[in-house]
């Protein structure tokens, strides 16, 4: 879809919508069929199939719940590895998957920073 100014979206909007309603299938991403509408046709305004911001929704919706899940896991496993060094086993029982948890608390920081 073209970059258009506001008139000639406002003109055109009808053909835009009915030629967008007729799609089944989503894009692969949002921006794909998406046309950037407004002044001097810079922008401002992001005119998107409704079947293509669905599906982005349900793609971010999916992601998030994964990475929920894989905080949760990285989580309990940072908790075997507190046990572990109660233990007096720490870095040396745990090897690799020391080092990991030990980056996603260091990532976990920077982000709460």
């Amino acid at each position: 879809m073209p970059r258009l100014t506001v008139e000639e979206a406002r003109r055109q909007l009808y053909g835009l919508a009915s030629g967008l309603v007729r799609l089944r299938k989503p894009a692969g991403s949002l921006l794909g069929r998406a046309g950037l509408v407004g002044r001097l046709r810079r922008g401002g305004l992001l005119l998107a199939p409704e079947i293509d911001a669905s599906a982005t929704l349900d793609r971010l919706e999916r992601l998030t719940r994964e990475n929920t899940e894989l905080h949760e896991e990285l989580e309990a496993l940072g908790m075997v590895l507190l046990a572990l060094q109660g233990l007096g086993l720490g870095e040396r029982a745990a090897g690799p998957l020391y080092g990991l948890v030990r980056t996603f608390a260091r990532d976990q920081q920077r982000g709460d920073e």
